[in-house]
Parts: C-alpha cells; sequence; structure tokens
C-alpha cells in the first residue's frame, strides 16, 4: 500500500513537472503596436514582417468590428492585396508543441476568405482557415512534432485581395514538454500499474 502511495505521489510530481516544463516560446496579441493605435497598410511589427501584399492593424476603436478585443489583424490590408505576415526566426528544440491563434469572419462582406497557416514552410504545420462573415473570434489549437532542432517561423498569409479580410489575434506558440520529462511521467505511471497489479 506504502508503494503504491509513493509512485502515486511520484506520477503527481512528475505530471507537475510535464507541466512545469510548457513554455511558451513566442506570444502576440498585437496590442503594443504603433502605441496601441490602429493604422491601414501597417509594416512596422515587433514580432512580424509583411510581404506579398498588405494587412491593417485595427480595433481599439479603430475600424473596431470586434470591440472588447484590443489590436487585431485585417488579413486583406487597404491595397487590395492580402497579405502574409511572417514571425521573427524561432529555434525550436525537438519535442511537441501547441500553435494557438484566433480567427474571425470578415465582419463586413459575404465572400469567402481564407487565411493559410504554415510553420517552417509548411513542413512542420499547415492548415488553412475559412470561416463565415460575422463569426465571431475563435480559437484554433494545433499540435506539431519537432523531430531536430530546427530555426522556424509562423506564417499567416490572407487568400482575398478586396481590401476585406479575415481578422487574426493572440497567436501563441508552446513547447508542451520535453521528450525527458514524458518518459519519466511514462515510468512513473507503468510502476503505478505494475503495483496495482502485483495486489
Amino acid at each position: 500500500m506504502k508503494l503504491t502511495k509513493y509512485l502515486f505521489a511520484a506520477t503527481l510530481v512528475l505530471m507537475a513537472s510535464v507541466n512545469a516544463n510548457a513554455s511558451v516560446i513566442f506570444q502576440d496579441n498585437f496590442d503594443a503596436e504603433n502605441g496601441g493605435n490602429g493604422v491601414l497598410n501597417y509594416t512596422r511589427f515587433a514580432n512580424w514582417t509583411t510581404s506579398d501584399g498588405t494587412v491593417d492593424l485595427i480595433g481599439n476603436g479603430y475600424y473596431d468590428f470586434l470591440a472588447g478585443n484590443g489590436l487585431y489583424i485585417d488579413m486583406d490590408g487597404s491595397t487590395g492585396d492580402a497579405g502574409k505576415m511572417t514571425s521573427i526566426a524561432l529555434n525550436l528544440a525537438p519535442g511537441t508543441y501547441t500553435l494557438s491563434f484566433e480567427l474571425a469572419g470578415n465582419r463586413r462582406n459575404g465572400a469567402t476568405e481564407g487565411v493559410e497557416v504554415l510553420v517552417d514552410m509548411g513542413s512542420l504545420f499547415s492548415n488553412t482557415y475559412s470561416l463565415n462573415k460575422n463569426d465571431p473570434f475563435q480559437l484554433y489549437t494545433e499540435t506539431f512534432t519537432v523531430l531536430t532542432a530546427t530555426t522556424t517561423s509562423i506564417s499567416f498569409e490572407g487568400a482575398g485581395g478586396d481590401n476585406i479580410g479575415m481578422l487574426l489575434d493572440d497567436v501563441t506558440l508552446t513547447a508542451v514538454s520535453t521528450p525527458a520529462a514524458l518518459s519519466l511521467l511514462g515510468l512513473g505511471l507503468v510502476g503505478l500499474g505494475f503495483s496495482r497489479r502485483q495486489k
């Protein structure tokens, strides 16, 4: 009985260790951009570069279609050419990662808009998302695995061309755990199961 209690306690400690090893690698909600003020065709991002078109920094009272969300990005800037946003370089060790972000419909017309999301040019993660015009911000969480240490970036690319695109906010990349912590957790669970079978 004591062994079971010790193994159970050790497993809880290991689970806490796995959670403690979850760490934010990259995070941006765009609220600090441009002194907190929206602007069309914005290019001076702290953590992103724009290419292949333009994006608008909106919200916070400026073309604020979803009030209460601070600043966010209209992926189809005001030049009629949807833009691509690419993050600063990110150094990732082998392990499992979770990319989360919020997308909303364009709020202004019924045209089908889309946003393509890529990590490392799609070799680690790639998907395209589309929402209806009036869909509010929705949280997307995607998990991918890095097998060898790599330097990568996250990109979001709008698919429209009419100055009205899907809306992007709250981008976060998190390292879920380290392989060593997961191995220890697995050993703890196996030990707990073995102890119960002994009874």
